[in-house]
């Protein structure tokens, strides 16, 4: 996926760069047993340049069959296979609907998909990574660790998981679990998605609700609200507010142009920011 952005935005979010690219393919080996691997990164298409690591997105070798799909490497994590699919926007309108990290590295990752439903989890290493840069064996550092299950049925969807996030003693948060839902009345469809995350003293919560729909074939619009608030023993450190709209034209299978505008209110902070894009996509 390649895109331009151009635009005016607080904040980032994991979408707000997500110009990527990858490679993936798998080889057969008999029996219904087939080895896979996925090479996929993030890049700044204005510069050429890659923010993360190369392949922070995903570096991962595996099997499947019939007993489902292993993989070791650094993958999405349970929050993010759980809920991601419920996170609608382009980009500065995207933000993701829970606290914990979108990746774990140095861990193994087991999914199995039957009839609608998926289930799956993954397990890193102590020390392994929930984010770039952390290091194996890190003293005081523990396994992080993830449940997830999706199921899909006609118009409706549903999503859950569970995460622990402390492969680092620095790590933001601790443990998360979160839900989500959509349902489509075609040509609308409308989703809700909850989180609640803890360390410690410090609870947080970010729940939201969005509505999408295709104007015509070609044509998508969508509309989102998101909350969230961060609160310790003492005090609420964090209580924010988004609204964002947007949508997209297909210019072909491949080609799309995107726009949106989200408006994000700090409550603690007493602050407001409007931010932008527009960009131009292609899938190939």
């Amino acid at each position: 996926d390649l895109s331009t952005t151009q635009g005016n935005a607080s904040k980032e979010t994991e979408k707000e760069t997500e110009s990527r690219f990858g490679i993936k393919g798998q080889e057969d080996l008999g029996n219904g047993l087939a080895a896979t691997f996925q090479l996929e990164g993030r890049f700044d298409a204005s510069t050429g340049s890659y923010s993360d690591a190369m392949f922070a997105r995903e570096s991962t070798v595996g099997l499947k069959g019939n007993f489902g799909h292993v993989r070791f490497g650094r993958s999405k994590s349970a929050m993010e296979i759980g809920l991601g699919d419920f996170n609608v926007g382009e980009r500065v309108g995207s933000t993701d609907p829970y606290l914990s990290s979108t990746r774990h590295s140095n861990a193994a990752f087991y999914d199995y998909e039957m009839n609608g439903f998926k289930i799956g989890g993954d397990v890193t290493t102590k020390g392994g990574a929930s984010t770039l840069g952390a290091s194996e064996g890190v003293e005081g550092s523990k396994v992080s660790y993830g449940l997830h299950a999706n199921y899909t049925a006609n118009n409706f969807a549903v999503g859950a998981a569970y995460q622990a996030d402390r492969g680092q003693t620095s790590s933001a948060v601790d443990k998360e679990w979160g839900v989500a839902a959509s349902y489509t009345f075609n040509p609308v469809t409308i989703g809700a998605t909850y989180a609640a995350a803890k360390n410690g003293d410090v609870k947080g919560r970010t729940w939201g609700a969005y509505v999408t729909g295709n104007v015509t074939s070609a044509d998508s619009l969508y509309v989102k609200y998101q909350a969230q608030r961060i609160k310790d023993s003492v005090m609420t450190t964090t209580k924010t507010a988004t609204w964002g709209i947007g949508g997209a034209h297909a210019l072909s299978k491949r080609t799309s142009v995107y726009a949106d505008v989200a408006r994000i209110q700090d409550k603690v902070a007493d602050e407001k920011y409007t931010g932008y894009s527009v960009g131009l996509r292609h899938a190939f």
